[in-house]
């Protein structure tokens, strides 16, 4: 025991991993760029309570916790819009710069040691093994490398071809997201407080309006940067819909990168694991990605403990890889076909989806913890037949779902021990499973 193990970046899931490491008598040191009081966007977040008893943590106070009701999710041409149901299990809406400082001071008090201010610049390789960060303050050597610096991470991105961890992400698995709250204007209360626009103004993306009691909560994302001006028109049309929102910031008002696409096939190499954004473990719909981060720390460093001879190599750290997959990927991977869909369909052809009721809202509740109820893709196949006004919506929306009744059992064959071999050949089936049809 005793091994050296360097964590990059102060993400959920990293904290929580260093945190069960630490505890188990591993030397382990986070590395962040950031100071301590920057940690955390200023706004709220999604979580279920229940990870914090999962964690080993105390679960916080709920008294002052506001819980998600029910949602509607709006079509482009709003006219048809779905409302799913929280049915009394809403999630908790919980700040995420009080949740840092419960994962921090969690990590503190493990034996965790965590140094701001320090820029990661890229790997230390040996060969194909990883062997500790380079930093703005010189090289860490390091026996295991836990990659938790987030989507633009200079690690994963710099990182031989050949260890088999996509560096990469695409069009349309990344949002910009502008996230704002406003002062509400009284006597504009609408019908369901949480209401999520498809395919806002004809662009691909999302925005949603939350409307509480003193105030308007507000996210916009899109697939690429928006400037000032941008923001201000969209911002000046929102109002035009929803009067409630008013014209004074109360606090964030920042663009942030979030990746919304299934995680990576491939996430472990010789002295390397990703977690959390990193390796893209977000739901692919919406972009939240506490929860899953936080399990993926869990099942490292369950993974890293197992390892008795101490290899930290993809053999030994494949089972972390293999078991977020079977319990969570396969799941994200289903919804990342949905959100495809819907982004690769024309304006006019998720109105007709919608119009005709072959989008439901069984479909848009799934993942996020209000149905219990798997991804009936065969059943939306079926749906689509309804579709024969329109053809090419028709035959592109059935050919892209019909894949996904077939992806997790792609993800279910993920093979149990680490073969090069059949890691690629599982890894190319994972592509090719969760690549739509060409428009």
């Amino acid at each position: 025991m005793g091994k050296k193990i360097v964590v990059a970046g102060a993400g959920h899931g990293g904290l929580i991993a260093a945190a069960k490491l630490a505890q188990a008598g591993y030397d382990v040191t986070v590395y962040e760029r950031r100071i301590k009081s920057e940690l955390g966007y200023d706004w709220e977040d999604a979580i279920n309570l229940h990870i914090f008893a999962e964690c080993g943590l105390e679960t916080p106070d709920t008294s002052n916790i506001e819980f998600n009701g029910d949602m509607k999710y709006y079509n482009p041409n709003l006219k048809a819009p779905l409302v799913v149901p929280s049915n009394g299990k809403g999630s908790a809406m919980f700040e995420r710069k009080k949740l840092y400082e419960i994962l921090l001071d969690n990590a503190e008090k493990s034996g965790v040691r965590i140094i701001y201010s320090t820029e990661i610049l890229g790997p230390v390789m040996d060969g194909l093994r990883v062997t500790g960060i380079r930093t703005s303050d010189g090289v860490v050597d390091a026996d295991l490398v836990i990659d938790a610096a987030g989507i633009n991470t200079p690690l994963r991105s710099r990182l031989p071809v050949c260890c088999n961890v996509d560096r990469d992400y695409g069009y349309g698995e990344c949002f910009y997201a502008y996230r704002a709250y406003f002062n509400k204007v009284p006597g504009h209360d609408p019908d369901v407080g949480y209401e999520i626009f498809l395919m806002h103004q004809g662009e691909r993306g999302i925005s949603w309006v939350v409307t509480k009691d003193s105030y308007v909560d507000v996210l916009i994302g899109r697939m690429a940067p928006m400037s000032k001006e941008k923001l201000r028109k969209t911002l000046d049309e929102m109002r035009a819909f929803s009067p409630q929102i008013g014209e004074t910031l109360l606090r964030g008002g920042s663009q942030e990168q979030i990746p919304v696409r299934r995680p990576l096939s491939v996430m472990v190499c010789d002295g390397y694991a990703a977690v959390g954004d990193s390796a893209y473990m977000t739901e692919p719909m919406s972009g939240s990605g506490i929860c899953a981060s936080m399990r993926a720390g869990l099942l490292l460093a369950e993974t890293v403990i197992a390892d008795e001879k101490e290899e930290y190599s993809k053999e030994t750290l494949w089972e972390y890889n293999r078991k977020y997959m079977l319990h969570f990927g396969k799941n994200f991977a289903a919804i990342d076909i949905l959100k495809n869909v819907l982004l690769c369909t024309e304006v006019e052809g998720v109105n007709f989806l919608f119009d005709k009721g072959i989008i439901t809202e069984n479909d848009m509740s799934f993942g996020t913890g209000k149905s219990d109820k798997g991804m009936a893709f065969s059943d939306l196949v079926a749906r689509a037949t309804r579709g024969i006004g329109n053809l090419p919506v028709l035959l592109r929306t059935a050919g892209a779902l019909s894949k996904g009744d077939n992806v997790k059992k792609v993800y279910e064959a993920i093979p149990k021990t680490y073969n090069e071999k059949a890691v690629l050949k599982w890894k190319a089936d994972v592509r090719e499973a969760t690549t739509l049809m060409q428009r």
